[in-house]
């Protein structure tokens, strides 16, 4: 009777934690029932993980994290609450981020419960326990990093979150918000337990890297501590990853290609959320869907940002290009477009397009006359510019290439990151972590401790992945630090690391550049570190619920 009624757990968890996430996924089952045995312990933990992969959480999860940064650009304006993170406007009636706080708090009690009830003992089982430690510390990173200011501005004293550890939480009596060292230290507690219990114990092939392992806690340490500034530690257990042996960069065209892999077919993921075809394809809602429309699926709106493209045209042969899909008009017509500074507000940018004919070997456009577009040679690469424009003085450098539909001025440069998984246009997996990041945390931990050569080493292994030149000294003009922080933001783009890059390295984030980001009243152009605008405020809905949480600034 126990293995019926845990099969019976299995359906429903699933169906609950993957269709109805407003209600405990267990609710109607006694914990005799869910947690009879080890089949319903494992039942418990699926329902957690298919949290992860609801639109609830893996849209805001995805839209924080890299619509906030400055490798996008939004080409209108929208009613859909996303544009409050895209521009920095922020609510407290946001519904994304009031979806997201539910969700990550619903999978931590789902952890709870699986931790509570769950004995440990066979190799096994300790591995789904370690996999619940795992996906709690994963929920509180999240919450932490979106309603908590950056570790290195007073952790000790700037609020977080609130620490929910019971199986069974009193609803009227729900801790307050504790310190952003406090999180950051459960987080620590939790992911090093995880990796102790998952340490004995490993997955099939095909189940490896799309459930929590001991490297994949691991991988989250060496995150956890690069944003803590601990960066020994951040550097060793990037390093424990790498050593392990368990994963590979891709190479050639398996790299350029590799959003349309499943993850258990691409060895670099550490740990990936699996989006299985035709059920988990939310189509033009998925968030792939803002950055491109393929075969009719997605609103294509959101175009990668004319300085990361600008970053990336460095260097022509850079496999990355392939992440983006420019498109382009039928014809054979030609354009050169450059961006030039509007009159207002201050800082904002704008394209420009003429048509270009091609006249013997010069290219030609017409303003007040015929003019030419002249070519220089750029550390080998040939760029074009022109010295008569309208909104320009002088010279100025412009892309030359087949002329672009627009939207509302905006040329589509579709980001294909996310998409095309198995052929379907908008399914994806969102990667968690992959070994990529793993040189690159460990990269910018080298830089910071006065290890230039250490650091070069793990970026020339990701540029010359990329297939373009490494370096053999830092350039002149460049510091160890921007080496690194730009390969990250190459390497890293559209996976929901580029804000929280900015900010916990106190940077301003800068927004100089074309997009709709400069709309409205007071549009922030430039986003510093020490910004109130940084953390978002906490959902109206939660402190109307929970009042003795203390609203962000």
């Amino acid at each position: 009777m126990k293995k019926i009624y845990s099969f019976i757990a299995i359906l429903v968890a699933l169906s609950f934690a993957a269709c109805d996430i407003t209600r405990d996924p267990f609710q109607d089952l006694s914990d005799e029932m869910v947690f009879a045995d080890e089949l319903g312990i494992e039942a418990a933990a699926l329902g957690t993980y298919a949290l992860l992969k609801t639109n609830e959480f893996m849209r805001p999860y995805h839209f924080h994290g890299e619509f906030g940064g400055d490798n996008i650009a939004l080409s209108g304006s929208t009613t859909d609450h996303l544009y409050y993170m895209y521009n920095y406007q922020h609510t407290p009636t946001n519904g994304h981020l009031n979806s997201l706080w539910s969700t990550c708090y619903k999978g931590i009690v789902n952890a709870n419960k699986v931790i509570d009830k769950a004995q440990q003992g066979t190799d096994r089982m300790n591995h789904v326990i370690g996999e619940m430690y795992y996906l709690r510390a994963f929920f509180y990173f999240n919450l932490v990093n979106i309603w908590g200011r950056p570790y290195n501005q007073d952790p000790t004293n700037n609020l977080g979150v609130p620490i929910v550890l019971d199986a069974e939480p009193d609803v009227d009596n729900m801790p307050p918000r504790a310190t952003v060292k406090e999180v950051y230290d459960l987080i620590i507690e939790d992911l090093t337990t995880a990796a102790e219990l998952m340490s004995n114990f490993k997955r099939v092939d095909a189940e490896y890297n799309i459930y929590a392992s001991e490297q994949a806690a691991k991988a989250l340490l060496s995150r956890v501590y690069l944003y803590m500034e601990d960066n020994a530690k951040a550097a060793g257990f990037a390093t424990e990853v790498i050593e392990s042996n368990n994963f590979a960069l891709l190479q050639g065209s398996d790299y350029e290609t590799f959003p349309t892999m499943v993850p258990e077919k691409n060895s670099e993921v550490i740990f990936a959320c699996r989006a299985l075809k035709d059920e988990d394809d939310y189509g033009w809602y998925a968030f792939g869907g803002m950055y491109a429309t393929i075969d009719g699926v997605g609103w294509g709106e959101m175009y990668a940002s004319e300085p990361y493209r600008d970053l990336l045209d460095e260097n022509p042969s850079d496999r990355r290009h392939k992440f983006i899909d420019p498109q382009y008009n039928d014809g054979d017509t030609y354009e050169i477009t450059y961006s030039y500074d509007k009159s207002s507000p201050a800082g904002s940018r704008m394209f420009k397009m003429y048509d270009v004919t091609l006249n013997g070997e010069n290219w030609e456009y017409e303003y007040n006359g015929t003019q030419t577009v002249m070519t220089e040679d750029v550390d080998g690469v040939t760029k074009y510019y022109i010295t008569e424009g309208e909104f320009i003085s002088g010279k100025t450098y412009v892309r030359l290439d087949k002329k672009m539909p627009v939207r509302q001025g905006y040329p589509k440069f579709f980001v294909i990151k996310c998409s095309n998984q198995e052929g379907q246009p908008q399914l994806f997996s969102p990667i968690i972590s992959r070994l990529a990041e793993m040189y690159l945390n460990r990269a910018e931990a080298r830089a910071k401790t006065g290890d230039t050569d250490g650091a070069l080493e793990d970026v020339n292994l990701i540029r010359e992945r990329a297939n373009i030149p490494t370096y053999d000294e830092v350039p002149e003009g460049k510091t160890i630090m921007e080496i690194v922080l730009d390969e990250r933001r190459l390497e890293l783009a559209f996976e929901a690391h580029r804000r929280y890059d900015i900010f916990r390295n106190g940077l301003t984030l800068d927004r100089r550049y074309p997009g709709t980001h400069d709309r409205g009243a007071n549009p922030l152009l430039t986003v510093p570190a020490s910004s109130a605008r940084v953390v978002d405020y906490i959902p109206e809905a939660q402190i109307l619920a929970q009042p003795n949480l203390i609203q962000n600034p």
